[in-house]
């Protein structure tokens, strides 16, 4: 009989260390649960971070590649622009007429090629100076235009507001 008292005191001694494990795992659990779902909500907040950080890159790609964009067609304008200025020279010294429309034709086909990017002659003659559009070569003496363009020695050329060539002109004075 004492060894069956023993027996269930083992018995009895495995259930209660059983049960405290059980308590024990359950009072662990719920802080492990809470942790858990902290970190679940941590996890979609880095997420929901990187998917804004990604569309902001995205965003400054664009804009990036745009600017860029921009910036190559005027540095591409600007260089062919004194090609420009030697077909006008040509036309202007030719005496056959013939010859002269067909280059007139190809000074057509040049600036309606200029004009798909959006660039544009800038008109000078007889208008005020303005040093912001205009750059003054020199003065000439006329009472009736003081103040603005009396003579225009080279085009300037502008794209989308911004100026890719200022005139070169004369200043009524």
């Amino acid at each position: 009989m004492a060894e069956q008292k023993k027996k269930t005191t083992k018995k009895e001694e495995k259930a209660k260390e059983s049960a405290e494990t059980q308590q024990s795992e359950v009072k662990e659990e719920a802080p492990c649960e809470q942790s858990a779902d902290d970190a679940a909500k941590e996890l979609f907040a880095k997420y929901v971070r990187l998917q804004a950080d990604f569309e902001n890159y995205k965003k400054r790609n664009r804009e990036t590649a745009a600017v860029m964009y921009e910036e190559g067609v005027a540095d591409v304008v600007s260089d062919v622009l004194p090609t420009l200025d030697y077909l006008e020279m040509a036309i202007a010294s030719q005496k056959d007429e013939t010859f002269r429309k067909g280059l007139e034709l190809v000074k057509k086909a040049f600036l309606d090629a200029l004009a798909k990017y959006g660039v544009e002659e800038i008109d000078a003659l007889g208008k005020e100076f303005d040093p912001n559009f205009h750059e003054a070569a020199m003065n000439r003496d006329d009472p009736e235009n003081v103040g603005k363009v009396v003579e225009v020695l080279k085009k300037g050329y502008i794209r989308n507001g911004k100026v890719l060539r200022h005139p070169l002109v004369v200043v009524g004075q």
